[in-house]
């Protein structure tokens, strides 16, 4: 399944340093062990294919950017407040929680998908 990006986060999907990224999935599509084709672009004529992958795991997750928490179901669930919300928000690829809340501005909803890139589908590998 096609997964678009914007083309800022690209460098820090290909080197690892974003691990996951977070999306509404009303359908709940996302699950593990479905390829991703990561992409820019998407349903436009830049459309470009950057890497594939596989989804390892999927979790709910809520952000509530009045009271700067992050709640992540697993187990019993994760709840993350100050410096647990900049490491998380560096595992999704922002540098700053600043960034980080200007881009959830709003509360929010939906799935954390994480995955594994396949090395030889890496754009330039």
């Amino acid at each position: 399944m096609i997964l678009g990006f914007q083309k800022q986060f690209v460098p820090k999907i290909l080197s690892g340093e974003k691990i996951h990224t977070i999306r509404r999935d009303h359908a709940n599509r996302w699950k593990p062990g479905k390829i991703i084709h990561f992409s820019t672009g998407v349903r436009t004529k830049d459309y470009d294919q950057f890497a594939i992958g596989r989804c390892t795991s999927t979790s709910e997750i809520i952000i509530n950017p009045a009271k700067e928490r992050v709640f992540i179901s697993i187990g019993s669930g994760l709840v993350y407040r100050g410096e647990g919300v900049l490491a998380f928000a560096k595992n999704d690829g922002f540098d700053s929680l600043e960034d980080f809340w200007k881009w959830f501005h709003q509360p929010f909803e939906g799935k954390l998908i994480h995955w594994t890139l396949f090395a030889n589908e890496r754009r330039g590998e």
